[in-house]
């Protein structure tokens, strides 16, 4: 058995942090030769405060990075989206949003390259990285190379259209997705958790059956309805409900840790 856990808002709680409970059930897990792998929107450099949380592999950039902690956190893959599709992603927004800010994580993570205004549409608990990762880049540049992840934010419009909106592009080779915060993600089509998971799974010597995956965002969807099984927290976004083949507790009520007793516990 693997157990595949998003971050923010599953195993991450309201406050930004991991529950005493919840790093006890990741120990007793590894402990009885499961490994937990947090799989996560997140750049690798976000995991930062949490990473001692973890054994052995994390899955950062929804999927489009696997990390080998235990090997110096050697990268296993690193799968990019090309430039032109980053740069007709960013047309493509900008004719119903001119103003809208993006930010493009290069360089296997190093590198977190923003337009003017994007940090300041940024919450402060978002700003978890290392600061020597910001670049700031002219709107023009941030389509000229390939990238893990492209976000983008837009003050011009309510939230909820705008997240309707850009998900709803359709643009070419583009794969969007929202997890809750006030951003949409796009990656390469054909890169999400869930096939992030499938290289890592491949690499274990293990199958689909063998993952059991928690989450609660939009980004998740994939990944939870590919594991053998999955569960959705139960405050998370219906989408993800919808996938999953069961319902957790939400993180403030340990939901994570629940159900990594509960599996322990039929092992």
């Amino acid at each position: 058995m693997l157990i595949a856990t998003d971050l923010d808002g599953t195993l991450v709680r309201s406050d930004n942090t991991i529950s005493p409970r919840a790093l006890k059930a990741i120990a007793a897990a590894e402990e009885a030769g499961v490994p937990v792998v947090p799989v996560t929107g997140r750049q690798f450099g976000g995991l930062r405060d949490i990473l001692g949380a973890f054994s052995r592999y994390a899955l950062v950039n929804n999927g489009s990075m696997g990390v080998d902690l235990a090997d110096g956190q050697r990268t296993m893959f690193c799968e990019t989206t090309p430039a032109a599709t980053v740069a007709a992603f960013v047309d493509a927004v900008r004719e119903y949003s001119p103003k809208a800010s993006f930010a493009a994580v290069r360089e296997e993570g190093r590198v977190f390259a923003h337009t003017d205004g994007y940090l300041e549409l940024t919450r402060p608990d978002e700003l978890i990285k290392d600061p020597a990762e910001y670049r700031r880049v002219e709107v023009a540049e941030i389509g000229t190379q390939d990238c893990l992840k492209l976000m983008v934010r837009s003050a011009e419009m309510p939230l909820e259209e705008f997240v309707a909106r850009t998900l709803g592009l359709g643009v070419a080779g583009a794969h969007t997705s929202w997890s809750g915060f006030p951003m949409v993600e796009m990656c390469a089509d054909g890169l999400t958790k869930a096939t992030g998971l499938d290289r890592l799974t491949r690499l274990l010597g293990m199958t689909r059956a063998d993952v059991v995956a928690l989450g609660d965002g939009g980004n998740d969807v994939e990944m939870l309805g590919w594991a053998g099984r999955s569960f959705a927290m139960a405050d998370g976004q219906q989408v993800a409900r919808d996938a999953a083949t069961d319902v957790a507790p939400p993180a403030d009520e340990d939901g994570f840790a629940q159900v990594v007793e509960s599996l322990l516990e039929t092992l």
